[in-house]
């Protein structure tokens, strides 16, 4: 039975009024399972919606806490300003539940769902409130609006995304007449100029800024925040059948190619700000926010693809191509700045973004990053996310600090320390090195007063799970095919992959079709070796795929491929690392991590598969996001 969500009487919604929604139905078929324990997208999706819903304040209308801190004693979450990034979670929150099944915490969807309602004004767009809302502070997004409350185009541009979703769910026309009322809003908000651009990020009600004296004082990029709303409008006008909506999402898409001075013609990232601007503001020249460019080419993708604009497409295949040549591409090692002297961490929103177009791109023909996805998602994809088995370091870590007093958090009401630790589990980190989740030795800037989770990252990278678990098999017109060897359950078969233990997938049928699975980049076709139901298959290949033929119900296939350790070393952030690797996964690294260390993975390590019982879970549905 679902819990009644606590409301808040202190928060007060440009519409009081709190409406009537229903939560979508999440319906499919669960069933226990005898499974390898390798890699599982669905398990990843389950630890998420905790990790979305845990860190949420009950008393503020489950308000995310948008800052975690575990070498702190006691740990601590604390509210600020950028709890906006919430709009990130109420996205990703049902998509995780499409991939898991889980129903943990619905009265915290069904509140946001609510808020989404309750935050819209007379002229269409979204309002956050300062009242009851006493960490609502202004300086990372731009200076205060007057009034009681504030509209931003970002907000409003993911949440339009997230009616979009809700509408395809729900088939409520609700959301789609709700979302139109958004794309009004934010039509009215541009400056249009043959392309269309927004003059300030956060208004008042009547439309009112304050302009920012230096524009590099918003921390990031233009094109950074103007690829919130691209994208939302992007989801929306594909979902809700919207021109208008993929119209303003072209005139963005211009408005950061010509005009916002992010990337060149080649798709090379340019810095932030001009040199000047960034002297001023007291950043370093030259410094590149690598997420701030990954968003705004996953943002145009998105749009590439609903407005079938192959330059677009081919824009964003550049720039992505380039984002390679910035980063390590075996872990998945990509810095939070470049162009800086001292030795920079991973955040976990640009990996995440990075295997989103990595699969994004592959689905859509534009490229062949499949293997690239592999090696990412195995490694610090799947690493970056707080487990339970990460959790007794974080203990361990914090009991061994001393008594914490560091801004703001000894500032009630702006944080609390009630199970910091266990309510971010399936999270995603803020600032990793490739060994450890907490890293000694990487003081480049003032989080590492409090290192831990900055809670953009697991909206991103929660999301960045469902693009995995939607893309990593397609099934069109009766042919199934596998692109990424990963446990998965779905309605035409069971993945079953012993990788890293051995080089076998095992695929367990479920309705009659043709079969085609992409075998891993470090196998040769010829090494490869088919079974149906026991009886050798020959393959005929379509490139890396081993196009198995005609299968039916009940039937299981299984390939078989040669897997070897071996010993590589990687170059990362001015450090030099020793990695051990089975296929695509890493099962050890030297040196090791100190506080949190990353792949502990001595039992990948063995010939003999090691098994679980799982729940399994087959959605009825598969939004295509």
């Amino acid at each position: 039975m679902l819990n009644e969500p606590k409301r808040s009487k202190e928060i007060k919604y440009i519409n009081p009024e709190v409406p009537k929604v229903e939560l979508p139905a999440y319906g499919g078929e669960s069933y226990e399972s005898l499974v390898p324990d390798t890699l599982d997208i669905a398990e990843m999706a389950r630890l998420a919606v905790n990790g979305l819903t845990g860190p949420t304040d009950p008393d503020a209308d489950y308000e995310i806490y948008w800052r975690a801190a575990f070498n702190t004693n006691p740990p601590m979450v604390w509210h600020s300003e950028s709890d906006c990034v919430q709009v990130k979670f109420m996205e990703a929150l049902p998509m995780m539940r499409l991939a898991s099944g889980s129903s943990q915490d619905m009265q915290v969807e069904q509140r946001w769902m609510e808020l989404l309602l309750q935050m819209q004004g007379p002229d269409g767009l979204l309002y956050l409130s300062k009242i009851g809302r006493p960490w609502a502070k202004f300086g990372a997004y731009g200076k205060e609006p007057a009034g009681d409350y504030y509209t931003s185009h970002l907000i409003c541009g993911r949440l339009l995304g997230t009616m979009a979703l809700y509408y395809k769910m729900t088939g409520d026309e609700k959301w789609k007449e709700a979302g139109n009322r958004v794309v009004d809003g934010l039509e009215k908000l541009l400056v249009h100029d043959g392309k269309a651009h927004f003059v300030c990020h956060e208004f008042g009600i009547d439309g009112s800024y304050t302009p920012l004296e230096n524009p590099a004082n918003a921390v990031h990029n233009h094109a950074t925040y103007i690829a919130w709303t691209l994208q939302g409008l992007s989801q929306f006008g594909k979902s809700a059948d919207c021109p208008k909506a993929i119209d303003l999402a072209h005139k963005l898409f211009r408005c950061v190619v010509e005009d916002c001075n992010s990337f060149d013609q080649n798709g090379h990232f340019l810095p932030e700000y001009p040199a000047e601007q960034q002297r001023k503001a007291g950043h370093p020249v030259g410094m590149i926010h690598f997420h701030g460019h990954t968003l705004t080419l996953l943002a145009t993708l998105d749009y590439a693809l609903a407005a079938s604009d192959q330059d677009a497409i081919d824009f964003v295949r550049r720039g992505f191509e380039y984002a390679m040549t910035q980063g390590e591409c075996r872990l998945g090692f990509f810095a939070e700045w470049l162009n800086q002297p001292n030795p920079n961490t991973l955040e976990m929103c640009e990996l995440a973004e990075m295997v989103g177009l990595a699969v994004k791109l592959s689905a859509a023909g534009a490229g062949d990053y499949w293997d690239m996805a592999d090696r990412w998602i195995r490694n610090l994809f799947h690493e970056g996310q707080l487990r339970p088995e990460h959790v007794q370091w974080m203990h361990w870590l914090s009991e061994r600090t001393a008594t914490t007093e560091i801004e703001p958090m000894k500032l009630p009401p702006y944080h609390t320390d009630e199970n910091a630790i266990e309510r971010n589990v399936g999270a995603f980190g803020g600032w990793l090195s490739p060994n450890d989740w907490i890293p000694a030795g990487f003081p480049h800037n003032i989080h590492w007063k409090a290192p831990g989770i900055q809670h953009c990252c697991t909206g991103n990278s929660t999301r960045a799970i469902y693009y995995v678990w939607e893309n990593m098999l397609s099934y069109d017109s009766g042919k199934l095919r596998i692109n990424l060897l990963m446990n998965r359950a779905s309605q035409w078969a069971d993945i079953d992959s012993h990788i890293p233990y051995a080089g076998q997938v095992d695929l367990k049928i479920k309705q009659s079709l043709e079969l085609a699975v992409r075998i891993p980049e470090w196998v040769e076709p010829d090494q490869a070796k088919c079974t149906v139901n026991g009886k050798t298959v020959k393959i005929k290949w379509d490139g890396r795929y081993a196009n198995v033929g005609k299968v039916e119900a009940d039937d299981v296939v299984t390939l078989n491929f040669p897997i070897e350790e071996r010993v590589e070393w990687i170059y990362v952030e001015k450090r030099t690392y020793r990695i051990l690797l089975r296929g695509n996964t890493c099962v050890a690294i030297d040196p090791p991590g100190t506080n949190c260390p990353l792949f502990q993975r001595e039992h990948l390590r063995s010939d003999t598969v090691r098994w679980k019982k799982t729940e399994r879970f087959v959605s009825n549905k598969i939004i295509n996001w």
